[in-house]
C-alpha cells in the first residue's frame, strides 16, 4: 500500500512536470485530499491543482496533506480526523477566481452545524466517565489491546519499516522496468566534462556510500512545527512530568532494583569507571518524574546532555525548556519512501538498514557519470532535502565501516569522504567505542585491558583479543581497528525469523487470562507468517518475568519494570504457520516453565528456521501423486535385496512369518500387543506377499523376500530420519495432513502402499516429538473419513496397518499403548 501511495504521488509530479497549460503557483505548499463526492469532481480538482502549482493526494497523509476537501462526511469518519482543515471544494474554485488563496476558515465544512452532524470539537471532548487517564488505558486482558499496542509502539513501527524497505529493495531490483532517471540526468550534464573517467577511482577499489537522516523523527515532526526549529525538541508519547499520583515508595523501590541489577550486570564498571554508576539515570529520578522514553531528540537537546532512549523525567532535569512533539508514523513512512526512491533513481545497489539509514555501492555509478563522490553527495542531499524537507548526512569510504565513520564526521547535515590515504591517521586515534559491535559490556572489557583507542587495539595481539572477547569478535575488532571490513553489502533480504513481542500492559490475574492472550499473540504471529508466505519449524517463547527484588506495581504505569529474561524453544516435526499449532506449543512451554502468571511483564513468540509456504494443491500433488508408477515400467526388473529393503521402508510385521520374529523382543512387549502381532501375521499369511508392488520414483518392481531371517527390530530400524519423505517433513503440518488425508480417501479407490508408508512415517515423527494429542486427532479423523467415504476392505486394512505400526512404536517409547476405540475387524 505504501508503495502504491508513493507511486501515485510520483505520477502526479510527473503529470505536473509535463503539463503545458500550467497557469501559476497559486497553491504552492498546499496539498489536498478529496474525500467522497464533490463538485467539481476529484479528477477536476486534481487537474486544477496541477495547473496552479498545488499537490493532490489520492490518500490522506498525516503531516503532509494540508487540507481535506469534502462536501459531506459521516460521523464515523469525523472521529478519525480531529483538528484537520476540512473545507468545501468552493475554496479552491473561488481562490482561483480571486487569483489568491482565500481564508479557508470561511469555507469550513462544519462552520454551520446541523442536527445530523455535530461539531468536531464535541466529538473529542474528554470522556467524563473516566475519572483519570490511566483507568482508560488498556492492558493485555482487554479486547483490542494488541492492535492498539502495535499502532502506537515506536519500536514496532521502526522494526517493520526496516523490514518493509528491505523487501522494497528486493522488489525494485526484480523490476525490469525500473529506470535510473537520476543517473540519466547526471549523464546528460557530464557530456561537457573533459574527462570521461574520474581520476579518483584509479586509486580507490570501492566507493561505499552511507546515508543517515539527521534526528529523523524530530526532523519530520518539525515540518509542521516550524516555530520549534532551533529549540531543544524531543519526540515522545509524553507531554512532560504531568504523571498520575504514584506511590513514592514503589517508585523508589523500583529505582533501587534497577540500580542493583545494573551494578550486577556491569560489575567491571565499578572498578574501571567509578563515575559510571553515579551517572546512571536511577540516581536522578523520583516519584513525580515521567518514565516515558524519548525516541529522538534534536541537536540542541543533545547539547544539553539528552540522549535517545532517555526517560522524560531525567531529560527535563538536564533541560527544563525541552519541548515535546508526538509521533507521526504515517509521515515517517512517507519520508522514508521518498528517501529510498530518490537514491533508487541513481543505483539499485542498495542495502536497506532502517527507515532512515542505508548503504549503497556507488563505484559503478560514479565511474559511469564521471563524478567525484562529494559532488554527487551535494546533488543527492539537495534533492532529498527538497523532496522531504528533512536534512541528511552522507559519508563515503572504501568499505561499509569507513563509510559509516565518514557519516559520523559529516553530521549534522553534512558530507564527508574518507579516502584510503587518510584511514591510518583517523583510525589510530579513534575511540574503540566508535566501532560497530562495541557496546557497554565489550567497552568495559577493553577498558580493563587498557584499550581505549583503535591504536591500542592495533598494538594488542590477535590471540589476546580472541582470548578475552571470543574468537569471532576479537578477529573482527582487530580488523576494524585498521579500517578493514570484509563484510559486503547485502542487496537481497532473506528473512530469518518472524515474531511478535509485547512488553507493556502485561498484567494477568489468572492462567485463563494468560492463555487467552497467548492465543491472540499466536494468531498475530500466524498472520505475519501468512503475509510473508513463510512457515517456521522452531517455536520460541520469550518472557520477561518480574525480578524478585522488584515491586509488583511499576513506576511506569503498566510498564514492565525490572525483569529477568527467560527464553525456551522447541523444534516441530514440520514447518507451520497454523496459529493453533503455535498456540499449543507455546502453551506447553509456558506450563513447563511453571512461572506465576502474575509475575509476567512481557511475552514474545518467535518462529525461526523459516521455509517458503507452498500452495496446498502442490502439497497434495507431492503427497498423493509424486511417486505414481509409470504405466509402461518394466515389471520384471528386480532390485538387490539391500535396495528392496530400503524401498520397502516400513513393510511391517504383516510381511513376516512367526519364525522371523525375534522372540526375545516379542516377549518384552505387553500381552495385548503380542496378541495383535501374532493375529495380524496369521491373517496376512494367506496373502500373496510375493506379488506386492512397491512404488518408486523410477519404476514398478516386485518385492523379493530376503532369504536370511530378518528380525522385527531390523525392519523397524529401517525407518529413520534419512528415509522420511522430504515432502512430509518440509511441507505438511498435522492440521494440513488431515485435510490431505480426506482428499486422498475421496479421490483414490484403493490406497497405494507408498502413500500408506508416508503417513506411517509422519505419525512416527509425531511420536518422537511427543505430539500424542495431534497423533490421536489424525487417527480419529482418518477413521471418520474412511467410514464416510471409502468403507472398503482395502482402506480398512490400510488403516489397521497404520494403527498396528503406530502402537508398536508407542510400545517402544512408552512401554504402553494408545487407547484407540475405533478399530476395524479385518480378519
Amino acid at each position: 500500500m505504501e508503495a502504491k501511495r508513493f507511486k501515485l504521488i510520483q505520477q502526479f509530479n510527473e503529470d505536473s512536470e509535463k503539463c503545458n497549460s500550467k497557469v501559476n503557483d497559486l497553491f504552492k505548499d498546499i496539498a489536498v485530499f478529496v474525500n467522497g463526492y464533490t463538485v467539481p469532481s476529484a479528477e477536476e480538482l486534481r487537474s486544477l491543482m496541477i495547473k496552479h502549482g498545488g499537490c493532490y493526494h489520492n490518500y490522506y497523509k498525516s503531516g503532509s496533506t494540508t487540507h481535506i476537501i469534502a462536501s459531506n462526511l459521516p460521523d464515523s469518519k469525523l472521529k478519525l480526523i480531529e483538528n484537520h482543515k476540512i473545507v468545501k471544494p468552493d475554496w479552491i474554485t473561488d481562490s482561483i477566481k480571486a487569483n489568491k488563496v482565500l481564508n479557508y476558515t470561511d469555507y469550513l465544512l462544519f462552520s454551520n452545524q446541523t442536527n445530523k452532524q455535530s461539531s468536531l470539537k464535541s466529538l473529542f471532548q474528554p470522556n467524563t466517565d473516566c475519572k483519570n487517564v490511566t483507568s482508560c488505558i488498556k492492558d493485555a486482558t482487554q479486547e483490542g489491546f494488541l492492535s492498539d499496542f502495535y499502532n502506537n509502539s515506536r519500536l514496532h513501527h521502526i522494526s517493520i519499516m526496516g523490514t518493509i524497505f528491505k523487501d522494497y529493495i528486493n522488489d525494485i531490483r526484480n523490476n525490469k522496468n525500473h529506470c535510473l532517471t537520476g543517473r540519466e540526468e547526471l549523464l546528460k550534464n557530464s557530456y561537457n566534462k573533459l574527462n570521461n573517467f574520474p581520476l579518483f577511482l584509479m586509486n580507490e577499489k570501492k566507493i561505499i556510500m552511507h546515508i543517515d537522516m539527521d534526528c529523523f523523527f524530530v526532523s519530520v515532526g518539525l515540518r509542521n512545527n516550524s516555530e520549534l526549529r532551533g529549540q531543544p525538541v524531543a519526540v515522545t508519547h509524553s507531554t512532560g512530568n504531568n504523571v498520575r499520583n504514584r506511590n513514592g515508595a514503589i517508585v523508589k523501590s523500583e529505582i533501587m532494583a534497577y540500580r542493583k541489577k545494573y551494578e550486577n550486570v556491569n560489575k567491571t564498571a565499578v572498578t574501571t569507571d567509578g563515575d559510571k554508576i553515579k551517572k546512571h539515570w536511577s540516581t536522578n529520578m523520583n516519584g513525580m518524574d515521567s518514565f516515558a522514553e524519548i525516541a529522538s531528540c534534536s541537536y540542541e537537546a543533545r547539547k544539553a546532555g539528552i540522549k535517545n532512549g532517555m526517560f522524560v523525567g531525567q531529560a527535563l532535569k538536564l533541560c527544563p525548556e525541552l519541548k515535546f512533539i508526538p509521533y507521526d508514523f504515517e509521515a515517517y513512512k512517507e519520508v522514508s519512501y521518498t528517501l529510498y526512491n530518490t537514491v533508487l533513481r541513481y543505483t539499485l545497489d542498495i542495502e536497506a538498514v532502517s527507515c532512515d539509514e542505508l548503504y549503497a555501492d556507488c563505484t559503478e555509478l560514479l565511474s559511469n557519470v564521471s563524478m567525484d563522490p562529494m559532488e554527487f553527495a551535494s546533488i543527492l542531499r539537495a534533492e532529498i532535502k527538497e523532496k522531504t524537507g528533512c536534512p541528511c548526512s552522507v559519508g563515503f569510504g572504501g568499505n561499509r565501516l569507513l563509510a559509516r565513520l565518514a557519516t559520523k564526521k559529516a553530521k549534522p547535515n553534512g558530507q564527508f569522504y574518507l579516502k584510503d590515504d587518510d584511514v591510518v591517521e583517523l583510525m589510530f586515534s579513534l575511540p574503540v567505542s566508535e566501532l560497530p559491535g562495541v557496546g557497554g559490556s565489550t567497552h568495559f572489557k577493553l577498558k580493563s585491558m587498557g584499550i581505549k583507542t583503535c591504536g591500542d587495539l592495533q598494538n594488542t595481539s590477535l590471540s589476546t583479543l580472541q582470548e578475552q572477547l571470543g574468537k569471532k569478535l576479537g578477529e573482527t575488532l582487530h580488523k576494524n581497528s585498521f579500517g578493514k571490513d570484509d563484510k559486503p553489502l547485502t542487496y537481497t533480504h532473506v528473512r530469518k525469523s518472524v515474531s511478535a513481542d509485547i512488553n507493556y500492559g502485561i498484567r494477568f490475574q489468572n492462567e485463563t487470562e494468560r492463555d487467552n492472550f497467548l492465543k491472540q499473540l499466536a494468531e498475530e504471529v500466524s498472520s505475519r507468517l501468512t503475509s510473508v508466505k513463510m512457515k517456521g519449524r522452531s517455536v520460541t517463547l520469550k518472557l520477561m518475568v518480574r525480578s524478585k527484588d522488584a515491586p509488583e506495581e511499576t513506576a511506569k504505569y503498566l510498564g514492565h519494570g525490572v525483569c529477568d529474561q527467560v527464553s525456551k524453544g522447541i523444534t516441530l516435526p514440520s514447518a507451520t504457520s497454523d496459529s493453533n499449532i503455535i498456540y499449543r506449543e507455546v502453551l506447553k512451554i509456558m506450563k513447563n516453565l511453571n512461572i506465576n502468571c502474575k509475575d509476567l511483564r512481557g511475552i514474545g513468540i518467535q518462529l525461526s528456521r523459516l521455509e517458503s509456504d507452498i500452495k496446498e494443491d502442490n502439497k497434495l500433488l507431492k503427497f498423493l501423486a509424486g511417486n505414481k508408477a509409470k504405466p509402461n515400467a518394466d515389471r520384471n526388473n528386480k532390485p538387490s535385496s539391500s535396495k528392496m529393503l530400503h524401498e520397502e521402508v516400513i513393510e511391517t510385521y504383516e510381511d513376516l512369518s512367526l519364525s522371523q520374529i525375534d522372540q526375545s523382543f516379542l516377549n518384552a512387549l505387553p500381552d495385548d500387543i503380542q496378541k495383535e502381532i501374532v493375529s495380524n501375521i496369521k491373517r496376512t499369511k494367506s496373502l500373496d506377499l510375493n506379488t506386492k508392488e512397491c512404488r518408486t520414483d523410477e519404476q514398478n518392481c516386485n518385492i523379493e523376500r530376503k532369504d536370511d531371517k530378518t528380525t522385527l527390530r531390523e525392519n523397524i530400524d529401517v525407518l529413520n530420519d534419512n528415509n522420511v519423505s522430504d515432502e512430509m517433513k518440509t511441507y505438511i503440518s498435522p492440521s494440513e495432513l488431515r485435510l490431505l488425508m480426506k482428499q486422498w480417501i475421496e479421490t483414490e479407490e484403493s490406497p497405494e502402499s507408498r502413500d500408506v508408508s508416508m503417513v506411517t512415517q509422519y505419525l512416527y515423527h509425531l511420536i518422537l516429538a511427543d505430539h500424542l494429542e495431534e497423533l490421536l486427532i489424525i487417527i480419529k479423523s482418518f477413521y471418520r473419513y474412511i467410514i464416510r467415504n471409502r468403507n472398503t476392505d482395502n482402506w480398512r486394512e490400510a488403516y489397521m496397518k497404520i494403527i498396528n505400526h503406530t502402537q508398536l512404536r508407542i510400545g517402544e517409547k512408552y512401554n504402553s499403548k494408545l487407547f484407540i476405540e475405533n478399530l476395524f475387524d479385518v480378519s
